[in-house]
């Protein structure tokens, strides 16, 4: 009978514990959830560079000329108003595809170096860049990048960065 008069129920501690768990575990599944996002970017950047690339190699069947590289001092990034046009106008994309972040950020770029380019006895020609979020800085040999370039060159030399890179020798 010492019992009976107690009411059910959780005290205000247990319930303080219970809610710093719930916290915790949504903290912890929340920065997985933004790392597992960055990946999935990386991966459609990827891929895309990929489709252009391919899209490219069609071109130049065609054609027997690679795309202009309307800005070669620079680049021929995604935020270009006529960036890779032409496969567009060919209708080997219905639209250019764009990278899944802001433009200034991880922007697709394309660089045509011409025919028979090489560097380090790499055959280079075009190539397209775009930067990844979720590799780390000091990463190198990112599977499928070619990196043509001695360390410490540009974007896509074999030291620690975070581009990946597709060359389309001619």
């Amino acid at each position: 009978m010492l019992y009976s008069n107690r009411k059910k129920g959780f005290t205000l501690i247990e319930l303080l514990v219970v809610i710093s768990i719930i916290s915790l575990l949504s903290s912890i599944v929340l920065s997985s959830l933004n790392v597992a996002r960055a990946k999935a970017r990386d991966a459609r950047r990827k891929q895309e560079l990929v489709s252009l690339r391919n899209a490219i190699l069609l071109y130049y069947d065609s054609h027997g000329t690679m795309p202009i590289n309307r800005n070669p001092c620079c680049g021929y990034p995604d935020y270009s108003p006529n960036f890779l046009q032409e496969l567009v106008t060919d209708g080997y994309f219905s639209t250019i595809p764009k990278s899944p972040s802001s433009p200034s950020s991880n922007p697709y770029l394309y660089y045509d170096y011409g025919a028979g380019s090489q560097q380090n006895g790499i055959g280079i020609g075009v190539l397209l860049v775009t930067q990844l979020e979720s590799v780390s800085p000091s990463t190198t040999g990112l599977a499928g990048s070619c990196r043509p370039w001695s360390p410490g060159a540009n974007w896509c030399d074999q030291s620690s960065n975070l581009y990946y890179c597709l060359c389309i020798p001619y």
